[in-house]
């Protein structure tokens, strides 16, 4: 249980403890304002709340602290590592008090590696710390007090938060001593690889596909011919899930014919789909076939590697039923599915409405899209290309529409936000990856004529400080 401080002992901004030979300690009750002094390194903060990156976040000297690794409601020594006017960065030393759903990390490399930042917090205290992250921000930006919060989407049979994901991308690190190929994920905010043989977060099968990649590598450092081009691998990403399993090698040069075709033999023993992208080269298919997903509905997406596609499988099917529900769909209904990439959301849609236009900035997925369509034989759905962050996509937006899905990158979706009335649609179901820029874009939503109905945590990366949001946006009655 974390321990508050009684009543009246708050110290001076001065306070400090000073050890023999060991740096000074200051108490974060200060509250001068400017630089910090080179020898105020050394703090000990309460840690009030958690941002939406996942880093804790305290008060010093009037600024906002963020510490990676702090969680709320903890007591902790950190060390000070910038700091400007307005905040300070900091890193964590030790926790001196910790939170009640503090737990011990499952993954051996967790403080080494990059992949996970949350494995240090309970599962279910991941889901409602994000949630109440995402919360602050909409309501501070759009004034709107009362978020509806529902269910949040995930795999209520996954307790554990783990053990979920189907795609993850391999560095690969050619010891030039050893003549040794190292394979793993990037250290946190480095360059640095932590070679990995398991991973606590990846599926069975994927893990699975890890194991046999292992050996393959074993095998190929065995053989002095196949050794001395291991230095050529550069990345691997690697797919798997119950319908299909993908490897993609990335290669800074072609490989010779004997290894290519000691790679496509090992594919052929474990059924696994080999791709490989050699330096400039095009991607190619080298053994099996085109991979693919299979949606809630049995709507089928193929795909290839470089491809974007959500990593969690079971999430993703749990947020397509629930978008759909969201818009209650009718057979009358014209939907605009604007950052549409494969047709996540599109296809599924399109069983259910008159039409769907998928409007992509990314000419290859258009394509794919539209083969997507093709193979599921939904004539009522149309692709076209269009940069949604271009003033000509304004044109897609007057065509009008009944329904609209938005599911933009990072950057949110600005300028159709600030624009969307004008399509006349009494649903909006936005899907974000990006609080900032979701309560950016719900207040230009709001003020076009909407108000929120619906709102959903979606748990697509759990043990990470990753964000996922659905929020329902309907049209206000006049």
């Amino acid at each position: 249980m974390a321990r508050s401080r009684p009543s009246g002992s708050k110290k001076s901004s001065h306070s400090r403890s000073n050890k023999p030979g060991g740096k000074k300690v200051y108490r974060s009750s200060g509250i001068s304002s400017g630089a910090v002094n080179t020898d105020q390194r050394v703090i000990e903060l309460d840690v009030d709340s958690l941002g939406y990156d996942g880093r804790g976040i305290a008060r010093f000297n009037g600024r906002a602290c963020f510490i990676s690794g702090a969680l709320p409601k903890e007591r902790v020594k950190a060390e000070i590592v910038s700091a400007n006017n307005k905040r300070v960065e900091a890193k964590l030393i030790k926790v001196l008090d910790p939170a009640d759903y503090r737990v011990r990390p499952s993954c051996k490399v967790y403080q080494q590696c990059g992949g996970c930042d949350f494995q240090h917090l309970d599962y279910r205290s991941q889901i409602d710390l994000k949630q109440s992250s995402v919360n602050q921000m909409l309501t501070r930006s759009s004034g709107v007090k009362d978020i509806p919060w529902g269910t949040p989407i995930m795999d209520e049979l996954n307790e554990s938060g783990y053990e979920y994901r189907r795609k993850v991308r391999l560095a690969c690190y050619f010891d030039k001593n050893k003549q040794t190929l190292l394979v793993g994920f990037r250290a946190a905010k480095s360059k640095k690889l932590v070679p990995i043989k398991t991973c606590v977060v990846v599926n069975s099968y994927l893990q699975t596909l890890l194991d046999e990649l292992n050996c393959l590598f074993d095998d190929l450092h065995q053989n002095e011919a196949y050794k001395a081009e291991l230095y050529l691998f550069a990345h691997i990403e690697c797919v798997a899930d119950e319908d299909s399993t993908t490897v993609c090698f990335r290669t800074i040069k072609p490989l010779s014919d004997r290894l290519r075709n000691r790679v496509v033999h090992w594919s052929e023993q474990h059924q696994i789909n080999v791709w490989l992208k050699e330096g400039d080269q095009d991607l190619v298919l080298i053994s099996g076939e085109q991979p693919f997903y299979i949606l809630q509905d049995g709507t089928k997406v193929s795909y290839t590697p470089e491809d974007f596609l959500q990593v969690n499988p079971k999430v993703n099917k749990k947020l397509v039923s629930q978008v759909i529900e969201a818009l209650r769909l009718t057979e009358q209904d014209t939907v605009l599915d604007l950052f549409s990439g494969l047709g996540n959301f599109s296809l599924p849609v399109a069983r259910l409405a008159k039409s769907v236009t998928a409007v992509e900035a990314i000419d290859e997925m258009v394509q794919k899209s539209i083969l997507n369509a093709q193979q599921n034989k939904l004539l009522n759905m149309d692709a076209v290309v269009q940069d949604l962050f271009n003033e000509d996509a304004l044109g897609w937006l007057d065509k009008g529409a009944d329904k609209i899905i938005l599911d933009p990158p990072r950057a949110g979706a600005e300028l159709v936000s600030q624009h969307i009335g004008r399509t006349g649609a009494d649903t909006i179901a936005y899907i974000s990856c990006n609080p900032s820029s979701l309560a950016r874009d719900t207040k230009a939503i709001l003020e076009q004529g909407y108000n929120i109905s619906g709102a959903h945590l979606i748990d697509m990366f759990a043990q990470t400080s990753h964000v996922e949001t659905l929020l329902i946006f309907k049209r206000k009655v006049l």
